[in-house]
């Protein structure tokens, strides 16, 4: 006959093996509707002031402040859904994570603009020179997005904490 292993030991490894596969998650899907939510409501406040005030906004500070809203989003679900804070080694591969999500939004959007801009002669002759530029500010400035991330990230689910811990304590009261 074959080895048989017990009943316990079988559940042990059955859960070693689920724990192994369920890891906490990110939520990366919620990040990048967060995430593209919020450009597009920057870029129509943008809009609006300039049309009102004349004061125009960089499309830069709208993809930071994207970022910023999206992470502490982020960090907040993280937190609700797990109750813990995140520790610095998940936080930067969350942040890393984020940053791939960023990486491919922006890409894409990037895309559909130089295409537009290609396609009426705008940039026919001068694209080389210009990548020389914007691809070393673009790696700078991800950076300073995954710097970002991965402090927001943990912002967030430290205000989530705080306010659960709040909730708690008024509840607590209110039985007393």
């Amino acid at each position: 006959m074959g080895h048989v292993l017990p009943v316990p030991v079988l559940s042990k490894k059955c859960f070693q093996v689920l724990g192994g596969i369920v890891q906490k998650s990110v939520g990366l899907v919620r990040f990048a509707l967060v995430y593209t939510g919020l450009l597009i409501a920057l870029a129509i406040f943008s809009v609006i002031l300039e049309t009102l005030t004349g004061i125009s906004v960089s499309g830069s500070v709208n993809q930071i402040g994207a970022v910023l809203g999206a992470s502490s989003d982020a960090g907040r679900h993280f937190y609700k859904k797990y109750e813990i804070i995140p520790d610095s080694g998940f936080a930067w591969r969350a942040a890393f994570q984020m940053t791939l999500v960023e990486l491919a939004i922006s890409v894409a959007i990037t895309g559909v603009f130089v295409w537009f801009l290609l396609s009426q002669g705008e940039l026919a002759n001068g694209l080389g020179s210009l990548m020389v530029i914007v691809v070393p500010l673009l790696i700078f400035v991800f950076a300073i997005s995954l710097v970002a991330k991965r402090y927001m990230f943990t912002s967030g689910a430290r205000h989530a904490e705080k306010a659960h811990l709040r909730k708690q304590e008024q509840s607590s009261t209110v039985f007393e």
